[in-house]
């Protein structure tokens, strides 16, 4: 059956000029809580997650602003750790092809193919239904005039509800979410509008970033059914 799935924490440091890797340790462990105590299973796609956090880890100016349970909770989360993260990506590497993909097990290639060939996604995306933290009644399965399906990241380029938000500032890749958070770390002029509406594109790109994962793994529980 269908999981109910609820965007319950993120996170975005945005403070001009400031080291954001305190607050998003504390700020990791205060979302996933003590997986090896409470439970749960934390998924990641690619190496980047598990690279990035035993690199914090592993730093002594992180390691002493962490209590040790923390420590503990989030090294447990590292590969070879008791309750390491699942990749996704690697799982989409050995056992999924889908056409439209090229081949490729990067998320954005994979996502609209994805979405093409699974109709679990689309009875539960078809519908203006899905609420996150940046998103209110969106519809994320559309097709287009010749009935493809949209990719969602390019849903992303086509906010209806922000017609002073330049193209350029619409997050819908890796590159643009770079460029722009270092554009929010380094700008000292931007007035606090701008700023807000491009903290805005910025969430709207992580969230999807994130509810992509839940799409796929979805779509395997559908063509498991």
């Amino acid at each position: 059956g269908s999981v109910e799935v609820h965007h319950a924490n993120e996170f975005l440091h945005t403070e001009n000029g400031s080291n954001p890797n305190e607050n998003f340790t504390k700020a990791l462990f205060n979302a996933i809580g003590d997986v090896p105590t409470d439970g749960g299973t934390v998924f990641r796609w690619s190496a980047h997650e598990n690279t990035v956090l035993s690199s914090l880890l592993s730093s002594s100016e992180i390691s002493c602003l962490l209590s040790v349970e923390e420590h503990a909770a989030l090294s447990a989360l590292l590969n070879n750790g008791s309750h390491a993260m699942i990749d996704l990506c690697k799982l989409a590497q050995n056992y999924f092809y889908v056409d439209g993909s090229g081949g490729s097990s990067s998320i954005k290639k994979l996502l609209t193919p994805t979405m093409t060939v699974s109709s679990h996604l689309r009875d539960i995306y078809e519908k203006p239904s899905y609420n996150g933290k940046n998103f209110k009644d969106f519809q994320w399965f559309r097709r287009d005039t010749n009935g493809n399906i949209v990719d969602p990241y390019e849903l992303l380029l086509q906010r209806e509800d922000d017609s002073e938000l330049s193209q350029n500032d619409r997050v819908a890749h890796g590159i643009a979410a770079a460029a722009a958070f270092h554009e929010l770390q380094s700008n000292n002029h931007m007035d606090a509008s701008e700023r807000e509406r491009l903290e805005s594109s910025l969430l709207r790109y992580c969230e999807l970033d994130t509810l992509a994962m839940v799409m796929i793994v979805q779509a395997w529980q559908g063509f498991l059914d």
